[in-house]
């Protein structure tokens, strides 16, 4: 039975669902490796390349890549880069596709460099130094990538040999804990995390839990979550009508006592009224990646690559207009075909469009020929989300206010299902295919990725008629 490094960060993170994948995988939940999880998993490959052209500069370093540790009880590790000083002392590089040393739950990058110290050392080696290598993200690119520019080494020897004895008792309590035999598989110790933690086997061990739920309430602190939790409550209709709870979570609970949607119509009328027509429906498709593409790029910053814009005149006549970018070049087209889209006048829609507002700012700085015309834009951006965070409460959304949770509610005839692409790390994956692509399967590319973003306009359109219909 191997314990590796991600084996053990599963552990940290739920005990039992690791064990029932390690002795029973044919009961653990079938799922695919994720779009991004695939993503991740490319630009730490990338990241090596450019960790081994930045060693590759200085011959004298004695520089091992993949470098495999196992032990006799179980645990395996493969070093990223291992170099070897002139004694018996090695110094352990681990590569991070981020910008910065993770320390929190999901990625502590800290606990992974200590993993393969302990597992190099209970294997006979004596690790001197732990580095962690991550990407320098004020790096701008300007024609071939600098390997000393990119890269930057943070010496995380004292951090690792801090939490070092604990996580070594950790290693062996989750080695002993793999060998059982069998476990109580009543509940794991996921009942007491967010949704968003909760692991992939949360249903197997946990399968008496109601929908919607205590997960369902937006914002739910941990204290509150232990206090519910603690007291059996997991049902909303459950928890007391004296329970403290904020505005938004007491709405969200109200609407599943009512069975039915919490709506303040004369808000929901007032926001709309607010709006000027024609109203853009818009919505844009960026691109990022660990190690830039373009020139003016640098690690993780997004640039858009497409738009789409439903654009919708006071006498109910809707027009689509739509850009793809189909090379790698930041985004001075997109912008020129934009500004003839968009005229001087009308209310322009999104959807969380504090992303939409964070692009065109960035944009104005790259393009500042650009920049009154996406300051004009940003100033007369609205934010159809804001409507279901108060003023239209459905615990149907299950304490989400996604497009995605809530158009299969309010419009149950749109669906995303049908489409190669459904979300924006998949485009991304398909925008990055389709440029590197030719003839046939380019198009196709293109054309799947014109088909998602039109929807997710279109989408904003039906969702603002059926509000308009109340």
């Amino acid at each position: 039975m191997q314990l590796t490094k991600t084996d053990f960060i599963q552990y940290l993170n739920c005990p039992k669902s690791l064990w029932l994948l390690k002795n029973e995988p044919e009961s653990y939940p079938a799922g695919e490796f994720s779009t991004f999880l695939q993503k991740i998993t490319r630009e730490g490959y990338e990241v090596e390349r450019y960790v081994r052209a930045y060693f590759d500069a200085s011959p004298d370093r004695r520089i091992s890549f993949q470098e495999v540790f196992e032990t006799e009880s179980g645990l395996f590790a493969r070093a990223d880069a291992l170099e070897h000083l002139d004694d018996e002392r090695c110094v352990l590089y681990e590569i991070k596709s981020s910008t910065s040393v993770k320390t929190d739950p999901a990625h502590n990058h800290i606990k992974d460099a200590a993993f393969q110290k302990i597992c190099a050392e209970r294997s006979g080696r004596h690790i001197d130094a732990v580095y962690i290598v991550h990407l320098n993200g004020e790096y701008v690119r300007c024609g071939e990538i600098e390997p000393s520019g990119l890269l930057t080494f943070a010496d995380v020897s004292a951090d690792v040999r801090a939490i070092e004895a604990d996580l070594s008792s950790q290693i062996d309590r989750a080695l002993e804990f793999l060998s059982e035999g069998a476990i109580d598989r009543s509940q794991c110790s996921c009942l007491r995390s967010s949704r968003a933690h909760h692991c992939d086997t949360f249903e197997v061990f946990n399968p008496d839990i109601p929908k919607p739920s205590i997960y369902s309430l937006p914002r739910l602190s941990q204290t509150k979550r232990n206090e519910l939790v603690t007291n059996g409550i997991f049902d909303l209709l459950d928890i007391p009508k004296d329970y403290p709870l904020s505005s938004n979570q007491l709405a969200v609970l109200q609407a599943a006592r009512a069975g039915a949607p919490i709506i303040d119509r004369r808000a929901v009328r007032e926001f709309l009224d607010g709006w000027q027509f024609p109203l853009y429906f818009f919505d844009y498709e960026t691109f990022a990646s660990a190690v830039p593409i373009v020139d003016r790029a640098s690690p993780h910053k997004h640039f858009p690559v497409q738009y789409s814009l439903h654009v919708l005149h006071e006498n109910g006549h809707l027009e689509h207009r739509e850009f793809l970018e189909r090379e790698a070049r930041l985004p001075i087209r997109l912008l020129e075909v934009l500004k003839g889209d968009i005229g001087p006048t009308g209310s322009i829609v999104s959807w969380h469009a504090s992303f939409e507002k964070t692009r065109n700012r960035e944009m104005a700085l790259l393009f500042p020929e650009f920049s009154d015309f996406l300051q004009d834009m940003n100033e007369r951006t609205v934010d159809l989300e804001d409507v279901f965070k108060s003023a239209y409460v459905d615990a149907r959304f299950d304490g989400s206010t996604s497009i995605k949770k809530v158009l299969p509610i309010l419009c149950p005839e749109l669906s995303y299902k049908g489409l190669e692409v459904q979300d924006g790390a998949s485009a991304m994956d398909a925008w990055e295919q389709m440029i590197n692509a030719k003839g046939p399967e380019a198009d196709q590319r293109a054309s799947s990725l014109l088909s998602y973003c039109k929807l997710d306009t279109f989408a904003m359109v039906e969702i603002y008629l059926f509000l308009r219909a109340l």
